[in-house]
């Protein structure tokens, strides 16, 4: 995608309850959109606390998306972004953690790759960052087969980014019964990547640049049966 065909601006969410204003926009959402993003509060504000492996990361930030001169509410919006700057030790990035637009179908799945073009344009233009890393929810079937929208991830793909990682929350118990070890996923999403090129706009000039090289050791992790297997978020 070289151009979007429809022009849409971003205007930040700035309420005291974003909560409520989140809430109310995602009931909007078509079923297949939503399944591909995360619409729950706790959830979302789970995943931005996350610490990162190498960086620091900031605040989690909400954008409306919209046409120009239109009323930027939850009742009216076009879409919504929410999106943390990272301060890494090779470099800056962005982690898209909700994209999302409206529409019923046949419309919202022609908006989003315009939406996806205008949003990544924005950050790369406003923020000192080289690449962006969006959170992409996938599901699973009655057998327990993975599956992904291939709709949502060409619309990506149609805007530079493509696939970096397939990430999982596991949870390890162990069968009382057979004594056997169990692994069950909790959470299984994509992580898309799109980095800065030549032909991209110029980052603005900011004296935040990526921390000092992150020098690893080894080290073995053990976790007691029924814990949850916390480490650090690559993304």
């Amino acid at each position: 995608l070289q151009e979007p065909g429809i022009k849409f601006e971003m205007s930040p969410l700035v309420v005291e309850n974003p909560q409520k204003c989140f809430e109310k926009y995602v009931r909007r959402l078509p079923v297949r959109c939503a399944e591909a993003t995360d619409t729950v509060w706790e959830k979302l504000q789970g995943r931005a606390a996350e610490q990162i492996l190498g960086g620091h990361v900031g605040k989690l930030e909400f954008f409306w998306i919209h046409q120009s001169g239109a009323e930027c509410t939850p009742d009216n919006a076009d879409g919504l972004v929410c999106f943390q700057f990272v301060q890494g030790f090779a470099a800056n990035f962005v982690r898209i953690l909700h994209l999302s637009v409206v529409g019923v179908d046949g419309v919202w799945e022609l908006k989003l790759p315009d939406v996806i073009f205008q949003v990544r344009q924005f950050l790369l233009t406003t923020l000192p960052i080289d690449s962006l890393r969006a959170v992409v929810l996938a599901g699973e079937d009655d057998a327990g087969k993975m599956y992904f929208d291939s709709d949502i991830e060409v619309c990506y793909q149609q805007c530079r980014f493509r696939w970096f990682q397939l990430t999982q929350s596991l949870r390890r118990t162990r069968n009382t019964l057979t004594r056997r070890a169990q692994v069950r996923p909790s959470s299984r999403f994509l992580v898309l990547h799109s980095p800065r090129i030549s032909t991209d706009p110029p980052a603005p000039r900011c004296a935040l640049s990526p921390m000092p090289a992150l020098q690893l050791r080894d080290e073995e992790d053990e976790a007691e049966d029924g814990e949850v297997l916390k480490g650090f978020s690559q993304f």
